[in-house]
C-alpha cells in the first residue's frame, strides 16, 4: 500500500504539480481514506520528500545503468538526452518552481543530488570523452560541469522562458544540445548524429522497458 501510494503521489507531482496534490486528492485518486495514508506519511511535506526520495533512486539507477552500457561518452550523452525527453514530456513546469517555494527540504534534496551526484556524473562523462576522443581536448571538466548543473534549472526560469511561450521540454534539450555539441570534436558529432538517425530508424534499444516495467511492477 505504501508504494501504490507513492507512485500516485508521484505520477499526480510530475502531471499536476506540488501544490496540486492533498491527502483529499490522493485519497480520492486511490480510492482510500486520508487515514491509510496518513498511517504511511505523516503530513504531505514527508509525502512529497518521499516522492522526491523515489524520484532520484530512480534517476540514480537510470544514470548507472547507461554508464554501464554506453558504447562512449557521447552515447551517454545520448542516452541521457532521451531521458531528459521523456521526464519533461508529461511533467508541469512548474512542479520545481513549487517544490523551491512550498517545499523546501525536497527541494534541498533535488539540489545536493545535483551538485554531488550529478556533478560527479558530469565530470565522469567528460573526462571519459577527452580520453576516447570524441570531446574536444581543450575543454576543463570541472568549469563545464558547474555550468551546466547551473544551466539545468534555467528551464523553470518563468521569467526567461515564460510558460505562455515556451515548451519546457523543449527548452531543456535545446539547452541539453547546445552542451553537448559544445564540447564533441567531430568524431563526436559523427557519432551523436549516427544515434539519432538509428533512434529515428528503430534500431536503437539502449533505452528498453526494463527499467519503466520494474517501476510499475511496484505498484
Amino acid at each position: 500500500m505504501e508504494n501504490r501510494i507513492l507512485l500516485k503521489a508521484r505520477e499526480l507531482v510530475v502531471r499536476n504539480g506540488a501544490r496540486y496534490v492533498t491527502m483529499d486528492v490522493l485519497a480520492n485518486e486511490l480510492g482510500i481514506s486520508k487515514k491509510t495514508i496518513y498511517q504511511f506519511f505523516e503530513d504531505k511535506d514527508a509525502l512529497i520528500s518521499a516522492v522526491i526520495d523515489f524520484e532520484l533512486d530512480e534517476q540514480n539507477l537510470r544514470l548507472k545503468k547507461s554508464q554501464a552500457i554506453a558504447e562512449n561518452a557521447v552515447h551517454e550523452m545520448f542516452m541521457l538526452l532521451e531521458d531528459i525527453q521523456t521526464i519533461f514530456r508529461n511533467m508541469n513546469p512548474l512542479t520545481i518552481t513549487e517544490l523551491a517555494k512550498y517545499h523546501v527540504e525536497a527541494f534541498m534534496k533535488i539540489e545536493h543530488h545535483k551538485n554531488v551526484f550529478m556533478h560527479g556524473v558530469i565530470i565522469s562523462n567528460l573526462k571519459r570523452g577527452i580520453e576516447q576522443g570524441v570531446y574536444r581536448k581543450d575543454i576543463d571538466p570541472e568549469i563545464l560541469a558547474a555550468y551546466r548543473l547551473e544551466t539545468g534549472f534555467i528551464a523553470f526560469n518563468p521569467n526567461v522562458f515564460p510558460l505562455n511561450k515556451h515548451d519546457i521540454g523543449k527548452v531543456n534539450v535545446q539547452i541539453m544540445e547546445h552542451f553537448i555539441y559544445g564540447v564533441m570534436s567531430p568524431k563526436g558529432i559523427e557519432l551523436m548524429e549516427k544515434y539519432k538517425k538509428e533512434k529515428v530508424a528503430g534500431k536503437d534499444n539502449s533505452l528498453d522497458e526494463e527499467f519503466i516495467n520494474r517501476i510499475t511492477s511496484k505498484q
